[in-house]
């Protein structure tokens, strides 16, 4: 998803990695894809220590190079159809079909067990991301976490044109992208999260712009899942 998901008046921005002597200067492109996105709000669910960090579908790495470059993260691994062009930070890096059993062997047999897994905004992209969920987990040390960002399908932008309008068009981004395989609403993404002895400690919604989240206040929640684009979830490996 594209859109600019705000959590305390922060949201993410291209690129938007501290700078130091081994980042590269990478000029500010509003247009970026969001593979170029350090998702901080996402990243607040995330310890302080991350130790070993896989990115799933991290295109760039920038989301797990900003955790090295912070030195919450001892090593960052990416994983994605075409890992390439990746930012300097990243250790390690697996191309391939992120559903093919292979690619994760692969990984597994040439990394340690994984301490935090990114899963951003590519899970209602997988044919079956439960499946992928079982084959993260078992890459997953006790104690690890999984954290990922799930599209909320319930959103009143999808809900009130398919209701009252009959409207149901694909876009090229944001909750009804076209390439989105699978569907979720809050339940159904705590219950994806929840496999492969996983528990989930987290889950939050959040919600595009500031006006929305005073509505909410205003309206003491009742319309929460019907204003929040996205799910925020922690889940962790029980030991």
């Amino acid at each position: 998803m594209r859109q600019g998901i705000w959590n305390s008046g922060t949201n993410s921005m291209p690129y938007d990695l501290p700078r130091s002597a081994s980042m590269p200067t990478v000029e500010h492109n509003v247009k970026a894809s969001y593979h170029g996105l350090v998702r901080h709000e996402v990243l607040k669910l995330a310890p302080q220590c991350c130790g070993n960090v896989l990115d799933v579908g991290g295109g760039i790495g920038a989301s797990s190079a900003y955790l090295k470059a912070t030195r919450r993260a001892h090593t960052a691994t990416v994983i994605d159809l075409v890992a390439s062009d990746c930012m300097p930070e990243i250790d390690q890096t697996f191309s391939g079909d992120l559903e093919d059993a292979d690619l994760f062997d692969q990984v597994a047999q040439n990394c340690e067990l994984f301490d935090v897994i990114l899963c951003l905004d590519v899970l209602e992209h997988l044919t079956d991301p439960w499946a992928v969920i079982d084959r993260l987990s078992a890459m997953l040390a006790p104690g690890g976490c999984i954290i990922a960002s799930i599209p909320n399908v319930r959103n009143y932008r999808l809900v009130v044109p398919l209701v009252f309008q009959g409207k149901f068009d694909l876009a090229d981004s944001g909750i009804l992208d076209r390439t989105h395989l699978r569907w979720f609403v809050k339940d159904t993404a705590k219950s994806l999260m929840s496999r492969g002895g996983l528990r989930v400690e987290c889950c939050r919604g959040f919600f595009e712009g500031p006006k929305k989240k005073t509505f909410n206040l205003l309206t003491l929640g009742v319309f929460r899942n019907f204003l929040t684009i996205q799910y925020y979830i922690r889940a962790v490996k029980l030991a």
